[in-house]
């Protein structure tokens, strides 16, 4: 068997709260605080915008380590969440089917030889991007092959799925949409670079960032390209989001720098604003909703930008450096640092609870009032507010 159910965390020694700068009032959705079933959670970042908002609010205090994994390899990719079960892909090209209530395994697949793209969830297929197989779908339930789509390369990056295609990139540098039913290819095209990152899609646009530095926006309907923008940054650009009508992705990633926060014109692909850390730190895409843009930075700090301009509402520092995208979830912001994934205020950023995890953790989805964190250790940790 290839999992290990783990016992609760216990208390750990006090941890540094985060101190928040600066205050502002978001425009956020009153969300039940529980729910009878978790909503699903079937994408990278919670939708094919990649936004980074979940639909289910997460824990808001006293929270800590309901249950843990230990997986069968390093876990470099979120989970996602359909009908209260987990799936969550491993380093050494395995993909798990986990219980969210409980931790119990499912079932175990070995789909590939090497690390797996985050899952992606679709029409009661589970598909996964591999480095040698192409992009393979499984059966929800049972795990078993549904179909195979060929790849002219590594597919690293989420495939993301909007009117029933399912679209993904290459390190060959070709986007490729397929049917979702099927695997038959719809179209192909070329980002003119290798594309590593997840892609986004949201208003007709397909978003890539390629490893070259640019960003490169394709018709969702033929793969035509629409634009293409350098971002004056050289090395990787990270995982887009687009939201009401921009896109946001990180700069200078793979340790190339400079490390910058860009947004642009969906429409035109024209540059708006750049955001940086003091220190020259990266600085991941960050999670929008409600006018703002949560962004997390290695400096030890998520910052809250106007989504418009760009300017700073408030700046909390979290103890040590935020390797993980942020998510969003109710009236919170979500992170985790390698000793602690913790829940900050979206109003003003302080700290609402932290919880020790071990490893360097990737990024957070939050589902039915639990924050599941996948590490470098290969554990799962799935952390709520105590039970009543």
């Amino acid at each position: 068997m290839l999992l290990v159910l783990a016992g609760c965390a216990k208390g750990a020694a006090a941890l540094p709260t985060a101190a928040a700068t600066g205050t502002f009032t978001p425009t956020v959705t009153t969300t039940p605080t529980a729910v009878p079933q978790p909503a699903d959670v079937p994408t990278y970042r919670g939708d094919a915008a990649r936004s980074g908002v979940m639909p289910d609010p997460g824990p808001l205090a006293g929270a800590a380590v309901r249950w843990k994994l230990s997986l069968d390899g390093p876990v470099g990719t979120s989970p996602v969440v359909a009908d209260g079960i987990a799936y969550v892909a491993t380093r050494v090209g395995s993909l798990h089917a986990i219980d969210l209530a409980t931790g119990d395994s499912k079932w175990v697949v070995q789909v590939s030889t090497g690390a797996l793209s985050t899952p992606l969830i679709v029409g009661g297929l589970v598909v996964v991007g591999t480095p040698d197989a192409g992009l393979q779908a499984l059966d929800l339930a049972t795990g078993d092959a549904a179909w195979t789509a060929t790849a002219d390369g590594s597919i690293g990056g989420a495939p993301a799925a909007v009117d029933g295609a399912v679209v993904f990139g290459t390190d060959a540098g070709t986007v490729n949409a397929v049917d979702g039913v099927t695997g038959a290819v719809r179209w192909t095209a070329d980002a003119g670079a290798p594309v590593y990152s997840s892609l986004a899609i949201a208003e007709g646009l397909v978003v890539v960032g390629t490893n070259e530095g640019s960003i490169v926006a394709i018709s969702l309907d033929d793969g035509t390209v629409r634009w293409g923008t350098e971002s004056g940054d050289i090395g990787r650009i990270g995982t887009p989001a687009i939201v009401e009508g921009r896109v946001y992705a990180s700069t200078g990633l793979d340790d190339v720098g400079p490390h910058r926060i860009i947004a642009l014109d969906a429409e035109s692909g024209s540059i708006l604003w750049h955001h940086a850390s003091p220190t020259g730190a990266p600085v991941y895409t960050p999670a929008v909703t409600g006018g703002v843009a949560y962004v997390t930075s290695e400096d030890g700090t998520v910052v809250a930008l106007d989504a418009t301009s760009g300017a700073v509402r408030w700046t909390a520092a979290v103890g040590g450096p935020v390797e993980v995208v942020a998510a969003v979830a109710g009236s919170a912001v979500y992170a985790a640092t390698s000793g602690s994934a913790f829940g900050l205020d979206m109003a003003d950023g302080h700290e609402l609870w932290r919880a020790p995890i071990r490893g360097v953790p990737y990024g957070p989805t939050v589902a039915g009032g639990f924050v599941l964190l996948g590490t470098s250790i290969g554990e799962l940790d799935a952390i709520a507010d105590p039970l009543p």
